[in-house]
C-alpha cells in the first residue's frame, strides 16, 4: 500500500495518536446525526506534493512523521498525482484528489510542494481550486530545478521512459508563481547539490548562474530559510524541515533559529560531504 493510501484518511492517520477519537470512517465526514448536514471540522491539513525525486526512502520519512504531525492537530496526506502525461493530466488528477478525499472540509488547508508540486499547484490556486488554502511552504532550489532540463537535454530516451511527458513539460514551461494575496507563501531553500547535478556540471552551469537570494525564485513570500541540505536528503530528512514548516503553519513565520542568510561561494566547488 502507498503512503498516499495510507495516509489520504486524516482519521487514520489521528487513531494511530489517539486511539479514543470520535473521529468516524475512512473518508467521511462527521454529523451530529444522518438527517444533518457534516460538520466542516477545525483543523489542519497538510498537502504533501512529491516530485521526481520521491522514493522509499522519502516515503517511509512521511509515513513515520504522520503519527506526530496528528498528534500536533495536522492531518497528513500525500497524494501520487504524477502521471506520464504531463503537467496538465497531473494536475487533473491532484484535483481529484482534493475533490475526493474532501480537503475543502477543513478549516485551514496548507501546502508543502516539492519542485513539480510547486508547478502542479500554483495554476490551481490560481483559478481558486483550493478556497480554504492557507499557507504554501515551497521546496526552491537554483541546483535541483535545472535537473528536469538536463534529463531532457541529455537523457531523452531515459526520461521519456521513466517519467513521460510530464518531465518534458516541466523543463520546458516557466515557473508560474502564485500570485493569491490572501495565502501565506514560504520558500524553503536547498543549499547543496545532488550527485545528479554534480554528474552534469557543465549543462548545470550552462543554465547561468547559481543564484540562492530569496528573491530570485520569483515568487513573493513571507519568510524563507535555507537548509544544508540537498534534494534528496531533504525526502529522507524530512522530519528535520518539520519543525520550521510547523512553525510557518502556525504562526506565518520560521522560528528565530531558522537560517536567513544565503550561502556564499560556488555551490559546485565546495568538497562533497563525506
Amino acid at each position: 500500500m502507498s503512503i498516499a493510501q495510507t495516509f489520504a484518511s486524516s482519521v487514520a492517520a489521528r487513531l494511530t495518536v489517539l486511539a479514543a477519537s470520535a473521529c468516524l470512517t475512512t473518508g467521511a465526514g462527521q454529523s451530529a446525526r444522518p438527517s444533518q448536514p457534516p460538520v466542516k471540522p477545525q483543523g489542519d491539513a497538510l498537502l504533501v506534493l512529491t516530485g521526481f525525486g520521491y522514493g522509499r526512502a522519502g516515503e517511509n520519512a512521511l509515513r513515520s512523521l504522520a503519527p506526530a504531525m496528528a498528534s500536533e492537530g495536522v492531518d497528513l496526506y500525500v497524494p501520487d498525482y504524477i502521471t506520464r502525461s504531463g503537467l496538465i493530466e497531473s494536475r487533473a488528477k491532484l484535483e481529484r484528489f482534493i475533490h475526493e478525499h474532501r480537503l475543502d472540509r477543513y478549516e485551514r488547508l496548507h501546502v508543502f510542494a516539492f519542485i513539480a508540486g510547486a508547478w502542479t499547484l500554483n495554476p490551481l490556486v490560481e483559478r481558486n481550486a483550493l478556497p480554504n488554502l492557507t499557507s504554501v511552504i515551497y521546496d526552491r532550489s537554483p541546483l535541483q530545478e535545472r535537473a528536469p532540463r538536463i534529463a531532457a537535454d541529455n537523457l531523452r530516451f531515459l526520461a521519456w521512459a521513466k517519467y513521460g511527458s510530464t518531465l518534458f513539460d516541466l523543463a520546458k514551461t516557466p515557473y508560474p508563481p502564485l500570485t493569491a494575496p490572501t495565502v501565506k507563501v514560504a520558500l524553503m531553500v536547498e543549499s547543496t547539490p545532488t550527485s545528479f547535478i554534480r554528474r552534469y556540471e557543465k549543462a548545470a552551469r550552462e543554465q547561468g548562474p547559481f543564484r540562492f537570494e530569496c528573491d530570485a525564485f520569483l515568487q513573493r513570500y513571507n519568510d524563507c530559510l535555507y537548509l544544508p541540505m540537498n534534494h534528496d536528503e531533504l525526502y529522507e530528512r524530512f522530519a528535520e524541515a518539520w519543525p520550521e514548516l510547523f512553525a510557518f503553519i502556525r504562526t506565518g513565520r520560521f522560528t528565530s533559529a531558522a537560517d536567513r542568510t544565503p550561502p556564499v561561494g560556488d555551490p559546485l566547488a565546495r568538497p562533497r560531504p563525506h
